[in-house]
């Protein structure tokens, strides 16, 4: 097994107060919950601002401190999207097991995501180890953190046995009150607890030490964690400075697609069809047209709530033109405004179509298959809201000029149960000017009427 713990020591910081980019200047500043501190930024800690002061000690030590008040919300949404990009909801530790060969091997794997963390513009460090508590206590180690930062394989269980053994005891996942008692007893490394026995570490410090320490040596089975992607995806972005007006909100709106974009390809989506999130920028920037927020923005939210996998029909599908049509006119007119043509039972041409919402894609799931076409003679693509009455004079029919009779008759008799029917003859005529019309008698009152008009 391999672990990877990714540890996030100023989240509550990089909540409330996103990281500045580059070239733009922060002074100091902390985040408290309770009147102590909890997270400073770098020119607070030069300024001798620690974690765990008192909110008023540290304004002391420095003239003009901002302080945020604590937002756990926020901080769980970050937390969400960092486990979203890794596949694991609500926890920061990855199993690497099964993974490394797909995405290049150990260094790869680390690349991408140490990138991934500086595009959400948070600050962590990381630890692997040979079970999930190993990569917790060593991601807080700074020999292992560089050591690292350059391998490209992992470790033997000999180099993992010594960092852990080097480790100073206050790292140790267990309460305050636990490390008070093992610095009292003289324990400041972790090797000094392989010499004692477990019985005395029991009566000691109790139960759930002892076997935090028979899992971190690796003599204890650790329980397989049985987390499953989201059944959503969604990405936050919390911005510094608010924006005014729309036209500010394509820039911030384009992190948080390709944030979607990458979350939808490695859990819902088969990697034979990128997405693109160029093309769904574009179709942003049409939905902000319509936007006028009353207020200053702050916070953007891209949710994407009921995510389908990809059949092979679809995404060959993603990059034909005509599919990217349809989503801007969907952007810019709504989805009401386009509809397509399906049939009905009506008898009489003129009443068999209806309008139809635009069908799903091909090869979705959510599509049943169509049933097969009737069989019948040719018809227009084009057929008149109502039939049109044509002059009939000296058996010769005329609709911009003559026309002559090609095909036909069929007959068409709508609703003959029924008392008032119409029979109907239906003929293929080709006018003067060589176009194909649609037309027919009525067998009641021996008028001709224009149906249709042929492509």
């Amino acid at each position: 097994m391999l672990w990877l713990c990714i540890q996030l020591p100023t989240l509550p910081l990089e909540a409330r107060n996103p990281t500045p980019t580059k070239g733009e200047q922060s002074g100091a500043l902390a985040v408290v919950e309770q009147q102590r501190i909890v997270a400073r930024n770098r020119p607070a800690a030069e300024c001798g601002v620690a974690v765990g002061l008192s909110s008023a000690t540290a304004c002391a030590r420095t003239s003009s401190l901002p302080l945020l008040q604590r937002d756990r919300t926020q901080e769980q949404q970050q937390l969400a999207q960092v486990a979203q990009w890794g596949c694991r909801p609500a926890c920061l530790l990855l199993d690497l097991s099964g993974c490394l060969k797909t995405r290049g091997g150990l260094r790869a794997l680390l690349d991408q995501v140490q990138q991934a963390l500086e595009q959400m513009n948070l600050n962590g460090s990381m630890g692997l180890g040979h079970n999930p508590s190993a990569a917790r206590l060593l991601s807080q180690l700074p020999t292992h953190r560089r050591w690292l930062a350059h391998t490209h394989s992992a470790p033997s269980p000999q180099q993992w046995q010594q960092w852990i053994d080097s480790a100073p005891s206050k790292l140790l996942d267990c309460d305050h009150r636990t490390i008070t008692q093992l610095y009292a007893c003289g324990i400041r490394r972790v090797r000094q607890l392989r010499t004692m026995p477990l019985s005395e570490l029991n009566s000691r410090f109790g139960r759930s030490f002892v076997e935090h320490l028979t899992r971190l040596n690796g003599s204890r089975h650790y329980s397989a964690y049985g987390d499953h992607p989201p059944a959503r995806c969604h990405s936050v972005l919390y911005l510094r400075t608010p924006l005014e007006n729309r036209e500010q909100l394509p820039f911030p709106a384009s992190r948080l697609l390709r944030a979607v974009c990458e979350s939808l390809q490695r859990h819902l989506c088969s990697p034979r069809a990128p997405l693109a999130p160029q093309r769904l920028l574009t179709l942003t920037r049409l939905q902000l047209t319509k936007a006028a927020p009353a207020h200053p923005v702050r916070t953007l939210r891209l949710v994407c709530s009921q995510p389908e996998p990809l059949a092979r029909e679809t995404e060959a599908l993603l990059d034909k033109g005509g599919q990217a049509l349809l989503d801007k006119l969907k952007a810019r007119l709504g989805h009401q405004a386009l509809s397509t043509i399906a049939l009905k039972d009506g008898g009489l041409p003129e009443r068999a179509w209806q309008r139809a919402g635009i069908p799903p894609l091909p090869g979705s799931c959510a599509q049943k298959r169509p049933p097969p076409p009737p069989c019948h003679p040719p018809r227009p693509n084009w057929l008149l809201p109502r039939p049109s009455p044509l002059v009939h004079r000296g058996h010769k029919l005329f609709y911009r000029g003559e026309l002559h009779l090609l095909q036909g008759p069929e007959r068409i008799d709508g609703n003959w149960w029924q008392h008032g029917h119409h029979g109907r003859n239906y003929y293929m005529a080709k006018g003067e000017n060589g176009g194909l019309y649609w037309v027919f008698q009525d067998l009641t009152s021996r008028v001709w009427f224009l149906q249709g008009i042929f492509s």
